[in-house]
């Protein structure tokens, strides 16, 4: 009767041994599983402030192109302005000075209106 309670004991030791290293094990896992996960996590921010800060220099440059067209559009269109003022003041002269030509009313080009035109 005691060979049986012995054989009996040693067998809920290695049952109660193997039950607390596979809980141990479990817990190592479940450990193991926590830490890839902060890493992962980890990873994730990094990649996610680098692309951040890729897009910020990206959006920065566009904005300086963007301004750098802006004022080449404004000094284009100043000088568009400059120029048809300047053609509207010679029409302006031009037709004036047809004006004071002799016979003003009548039609066709005479010498005078060509050498006007001539001048231009």
């Amino acid at each position: 009767m005691f060979g049986l309670d012995k054989t009996l004991l040693r067998i809920s030791a290695v049952i109660i041994g193997l039950v607390l290293a596979g809980l141990a094990f479990w817990a190592g896992m479940a450990a193991l599983d926590r830490m890839e996960s902060r890493a992962a996590e980890a990873a994730r921010a990094e990649r996610d402030a680098h692309w951040r800060a890729e897009i910020a220099a990206s959006n920065a440059v566009a904005e300086r192109e963007r301004a750098e067209q802006l004022q080449q559009t404004a000094a284009a269109e100043s000088r568009a302005r400059a120029e048809i003022s300047s053609l509207s003041d010679d029409l302006a002269d031009l037709e004036r000075r047809n004006a004071t030509l002799p016979n003003a009313d009548a039609c066709g080009l005479d010498r005078d209106r060509v050498r006007l035109l001539d001048a231009r």
